[in-house]
């Protein structure tokens, strides 16, 4: 996620430096089942463990950090497939933790934006537009302004030019097109400082994942919490018997049934489930065949935005690489088309930035909407549903605990906030079993 006024652990982890208890096809008994190795899943474990908690992660890929993926193979250069930011460093529970484990950390500014032209920067436009931003952030300060939920987009219904920029930064910001998002649940959300990890966020989230009970390969397809004994998760690897479950998947795989609970969940936890839907933002890395030094940190086409084409470029801190984020409706219709496509529209906005004066030497897709065990990018709350992350992040008669990047949190959508309701769900389910929190 990308806000507006914000917004060295190796690349990597060697599958041996995770612990891994159980075996396919055997029953293990544990305290708690994790479901997902994301950031949530990770925190999750790490707070039980330091409980004196038995913990077991149940991972559907055959790698750890869910969205979070750091990739150093495609490009011969670190790419964070999914988020790359450490949004609010004021209050983000991973900032220390990378800084006590040495990683670095730079400054990252959404101030630092230009709107481009055929190869030329448009300062006026680009002035015009948070002129546009702070009217609309005044706006929204008045007693009477959110007392209804509405659209997003509905703020701008006939934008002007500079309020198409505003539009563009309410896509990349919440990962889909502002009239499907809910005005109260993502003016919300906290905004300050970010900081970029030096490696990627992917590679920081896997680093912190050693030394934890996690097994790969192991999709859970039913957890059943009808019986006395707790819950039992069952998939390929068998079944597993504990007293608490915190799932921590997306909730795209909820919705879709991929993970089927018996009995079924209640319906107000089905209907916050459905009322979080995941966005869509993929990306197109670009490395250049030489540094652009002069370009700033992001970088639009205005051309592009006044058609309606949402989009940002990302520059790496070096300037050799450029990174077409791509949100909403746009980035669907570019999936179902194709990588090709994908890279097609990248290439026409990093044109129409920088000219002809740089060559694309390598590049690298997404595609979170087709992966399964995502099935989009990060979740925002449907118009009229502001209340579902709170509703979503109760627990189902003290059993089955829910935390991730839909969760009730300031950071929503963000890896912090993704980190630190995992951690809160573990501290509830200790807190159940009567182990000490530390």
């Amino acid at each position: 996620m990308m806000h507006l006024d914000r917004r060295a652990i190796i690349g990597g982890l060697a599958v041996s430096a995770i612990g891994f208890a159980a075996r396919a096809g055997t029953v293990t008994d544990t305290d708690v089942v994790i479901i997902g190795s994301g950031c949530a899943g990770i925190s999750a474990a790490r707070v039980l463990k330091a409980s004196g908690v038995s913990a077991l992660v149940l991972e559907a890929r055959d790698r750890v950090g869910g969205r979070a993926l750091t990739d150093t193979q495609t490009l011969g250069r670190a790419f964070d497939r999914g988020p790359y930011l450490l949004h609010n460093k004021a209050t983000n529970p991973l900032v220390p933790l990378a800084r006590q484990a040495g990683v670095g950390l730079m400054e990252s500014s959404y101030q630092n934006t230009a709107l481009f032209d055929q190869g030329l920067s448009s300062p006026d436009a680009m002035k015009d537009a948070y002129e546009a931003l702070v009217a609309f952030e005044i706006g929204q300060m008045l007693p009477f302004a959110r007392l209804k939920d509405r659209a997003l987009g509905a703020t701008l219904p006939n934008p002007t030019p500079a309020q198409r920029v505003v539009r563009n930064f309410f896509a990349v910001e919440m990962g889909e097109d502002p009239d499907q998002v809910s005005l109260k649940g993502s003016y919300n959300l906290e905004a300050g400082e970010d900081l970029l990890p030096a490696n990627g966020v992917g590679s920081l989230v896997a680093g912190l994942a050693s030394g934890l009970n996690i097994r790969l390969n192991s999709p859970v397809t039913r957890l059943v919490w009808s019986e006395g004994h707790g819950v039992t998760a069952e998939g390929p690897f068998g079944r597993i018997r504990a007293r608490k479950a915190i799932i921590t998947v997306s909730t795209g795989v909820l919705a879709s049934g991929a993970l089927r609970f018996d009995p079924a969940l209640p319906e107000t936890t089905q209907a916050a489930i459905r009322n979080l839907p995941m966005g869509a933002l993929e990306k197109v890395a670009m490395v250049l065949d030489r540094p652009m030094p002069d370009l700033p940190e992001y970088a639009l086409s205005n051309s592009h935005i006044q058609q309606g084409q949402y989009h940002a470029l990302v520059a790496s801190p070096d300037k050799q690489m450029i990174t077409a984020l791509i949100p909403g409706p746009m980035s669907r219709r570019l999936v179902a088309e194709g990588p090709a496509a994908m890279e097609a529209f990248a290439l026409s906005l990093l044109r129409n930035v920088i000219g002809g004066s740089a060559q694309v030497r390598s590049t690298a897709t997404t595609d979170w909407l087709g992966d399964p065990f995502a099935l989009g990018s990060y979740p925002h709350q449907s118009v009229g549903h502001f209340a579902a992350r709170r509703v979503y992040s109760q627990p189902v008669e003290d059993r089955l605990f829910f935390a991730g990047d839909a969760s009730d949190d300031p950071l929503a959508v963000t890896v912090g906030g993704a980190w630190r309701q995992g951690g809160k769900a573990a501290q509830a389910v200790a807190r159940h079993l009567n182990a000490k929190i530390r």
